[in-house]
């Protein structure tokens, strides 16, 4: 054990066996609502939803179908035509990174291979399904490990159950649920990469697995994030801080077998190392096929971008696509970060300085684009 593993709540403000069987009790009850709710509104929503998710269903659908990232097929069905593409070597591609489609078309390979439902005929039942396996399921996982990190590390009863109706309720990730995007699987992949991260950093635990696993799940985060990629490199900078040799040898090998999936997807699909949503505004996005000039040659609305940094920030803190004002929650997470000075012997102070070290990058990022 490290020395700040002496900073966990010790046995006696756990309480007893039954205490800890009641708080698991309300945590289950709570998971176990939120996931219903999300459930009902999965099996109720319609699917291809917008053009983001229509972009990533095309994929899927050619490379089961027709074998292909190739969507020109299924970018001409009804319903099914999404502005987030691009024209390469005569031929439409999702301008969506490849590596999570190829991953859900994997999926529907099983699914069509083994029931017979296909997205032909069953559209609505396969989505379901899909969405299910690749949205809820990996949130169900991650509030449970949220769960065991409040029992772990909290030191207030009231600090458990608020961050758990929290995380059950307040962000979101919920509403993301419903549709087929590289972001919700991302968030719990980074719910993944905290709790080994934790176990090494704040209770010394130097056991292979944690590495393993918080350098596949990081990895998998920044493939399917990726802004994230800071947030990559910053767990590895911590786990070599604390274990040089359990980092290189187990962490780094875990983080590869995503990463390498990354740049064969993409160099299947595009035949070059360089994502195609790195072309813009070159002729892969500014085209004109059949005489109907691409979306992206007179985007609208928020597409336009014609707000300057000052606006583009206020919207993006606290105006119609705001942090705070659609997830006020977080205003808490602001507090956190005025008083970050008073926290100087704290145990979980390391994670409060990454989450405003990449938030302070990552709105930098974007305000100079």
């Amino acid at each position: 054990m490290t020395s700040s593993a002496a900073s966990l709540p010790d046995a006696s403000f756990n309480g007893t066996a039954q205490d800890s069987r009641l708080r698991w009790t309300v945590y289950l009850l709570l998971i176990t609502v939120a996931c219903g709710q999300s459930l009902a509104a999965i099996m109720n929503s319609a699917p291809l939803q917008s053009a983001n998710d229509r972009s990533r269903w095309c994929t899927v659908w050619s490379l089961v179908e027709e074998g292909t990232y190739q969507i020109d097929t299924i970018n001409e069905r009804p319903g099914w035509s999404s502005i987030d593409k691009v024209r390469h070597d005569g031929h439409f591609y999702s301008s969506k990174p490849p590596l999570f489609p190829t991953m859900v078309a994997g999926l529907y390979w099983f699914i069509k291979t083994t029931t017979g439902l296909n997205l032909n005929r069953n559209l609505h039942d396969v989505a379901h399904l899909i969405l299910i396996a690749v949205n809820l399921i990996p949130m169900l996982i991650a509030l449970l490990l949220i769960c065991k990190i409040v029992e772990r590390y909290s030191t207030s009863l009231f600090t458990r159950y608020f961050v758990v109706i929290a995380a059950c309720f307040a962000t979101l990730l919920t509403p993301f649920l419903l549709t087929l995007n590289n972001h919700s699987i991302a968030a719990s992949s980074a719910i993944f990469t905290l709790y080994p991260l934790m176990r090494i950093l704040i209770d010394g635990e130097q056991r292979k697995r944690y590495f393993l696993l918080a350098g596949f799940f990081a990895m998998l985060t920044c493939c399917n994030e990726l802004p994230a990629a800071l947030f990559g490199l910053i767990i590895f900078g911590l786990l070599f801080r604390a274990n040089p040799r359990l980092t290189l040898l187990v962490f780094s090998p875990a983080a590869l077998v995503p990463l390498i999936g990354f740049f064969i997807t993409n160099y299947a699909a595009t035949g070059g190392w360089k994502p195609f949503y790195m072309y813009y505004g070159t002729e892969k996005y500014l085209y004109e096929h059949k005489g109907v000039p691409s979306y992206w040659n007179n985007p609208q609305d928020l597409d336009r971008n014609l707000d300057s940094p000052l606006v583009y920030f206020f919207h993006c803190t606290l105006g119609h696509h705001g942090i705070f004002s659609l997830s006020p929650i977080y205003f808490l997470t602001l507090f956190a970060w005025l008083r970050i000075s008073q926290y100087k012997a704290h145990l979980l102070r390391p994670l409060l300085w990454i989450s405003l070290i990449l938030s302070v990058i990552v709105f930098g990022f974007y305000l100079s684009r």
